[in-house]
């Protein structure tokens, strides 16, 4: 391991643990600060503490296995920017749509019901997730097209993204209903009205599945490929550097298309309805 890998390895981890450490504690001991809902979280067991670390704990199982294959293909430098930028950038772009529809900023969002562990307010199996998911399916666009460029790979790999949300999303939120145990409920709510959804799911929540991805995807893809000629330091510096910019995109054109297009054009269309409830 380089120095500066290590010293980066340190760091990054410290500063997650920290914000994470803090972010559970506001959460659970002080949920006036961020205002979290009055809401029972939903249980797939007799023992809610149980099942948030299982869910917790799985998420991070999974998380393990991908990043022990992705050390082994693009390193570790490559694979802690991937880990830990994927984490940070998705967690703060969930927390910033939610914290900004919850305080008024925006339109009301959504919430989530369940979790151990916090980003913010964000479950940590949700950002860990979000790398799974994001690594697996930039991954697969590589190995079905190896000849294409790093725009075609980051545009196929939120594609197969959307596509699992587009039938993982409705299950998760109405979990009452498709589950055969009748204390299961929604791991979050929707909270968005009169709006277009699919499957009884937002379009936004479809539309910020690709942008988060594909921008994210394109970044580290950039950033890599130019490592010989900026170095590690100066690379790691401005990959994290982008991630607010990124940030600021994703409210502009999410933001945009809700109020622009969708209140203007799509108001309370649904597509593909299901009968859940």
């Amino acid at each position: 391991m380089e120095k500066f890998e290590k010293y980066f390895t340190i760091t990054i981890f410290l500063c997650l643990g920290i914000c994470i450490g803090v972010s559970t504690l506001i959460h659970w001991l002080m949920p006036w600060i961020f205002q979290v809902p009055d809401f029972a979280p939903p249980t797939f067991s007799s023992s809610l503490m149980l099942d948030l670390i299982l869910t917790d704990t799985g998420a991070l199982v999974a998380a393990i296995i991908i990043f022990y294959y992705s050390y082994h293909k693009h390193g570790l430098w490559r694979s802690l920017l991937f880990l830990t930028g994927s984490f940070i950038f998705t967690g703060l772009e969930e927390a910033m749509w939610i914290l900004s529809g919850r305080f008024g900023l925006v339109y009301p969002t959504y919430f989530f019901t369940k979790g151990g562990l916090w980003f913010f307010e964000v479950p940590f199996y949700t950002c860990i997730g979000w790398y799974v998911i994001a690594y697996s399916c930039v991954f697969l666009a590589e190995k079905i097209f190896p000849n294409k460029g790093h725009f075609f790979h980051a545009g196929l790999g939120a594609i197969l993204a959307v596509d699992f949300d587009l039938w993982t999303d409705p299950v998760m939120v109405n979990l009452n209903q498709a589950s055969i145990l009748p204390a299961d409920g929604g791991m979050w709510v929707w909270l968005m009205k009169d709006t277009l959804t699919i499957f009884g799911i937002p379009f936004m929540n479809f539309f910020g599945w690709f942008l988060v991805i594909f921008l994210f995807a394109i970044l580290w893809k950039g950033v890599s490929a130019r490592e010989s000629q900026w170095g590690k330091k100066k690379a790691t510096i401005l990959f994290y550097a982008c991630i607010p910019l990124l940030l600021g995109i994703c409210l502009v054109a999410l933001g945009g298309v809700e109020m622009l297009i969708i209140k203007n054009f799509f108001k309370n269309v649904s597509i593909l309805p299901i009968p859940f409830g």
